[in-house]
């Protein structure tokens, strides 16, 4: 379990806007087993309103090989509406 957080208070001379900027987020990884991780994190941005989820489902069936499935959603903070939503499975194996 982890969180970062970023501030940024960005001060411009006139006639340029001023901005306090916030990047928040909560992030989880769990390992399952060796072969079988889950990590996701939450991530709010106050410049444009957004709140962006991200969901990952990690197999590694063998060496170097691994199927990811992975969900993204992005969302206004003000009525949670959704701006977009994504879901990609990937596949890599090592042929060796």
């Amino acid at each position: 379990i982890g969180m970062t957080v970023s501030y940024n208070d960005i001060s411009l001379p006139k006639p340029y806007n001023s901005a306090k900027l916030i990047l928040a987020g909560p992030t989880l990884d769990i390992t399952f087993t060796d072969k079988l991780f889950f990590t996701t994190f939450v991530q709010y941005n106050n410049q444009i309103d957004n709140l962006n989820m991200n969901i990952r489902f990690q197999w590694r069936f063998a060496p170097v090989s691994d199927l990811f499935i992975v969900y993204t959603g992005n969302s206004f903070t003000e009525h949670f509406g959704n701006k977009n939503r994504g879901l990609v499975v990937k596949l890599s194996y090592w042929f060796n």
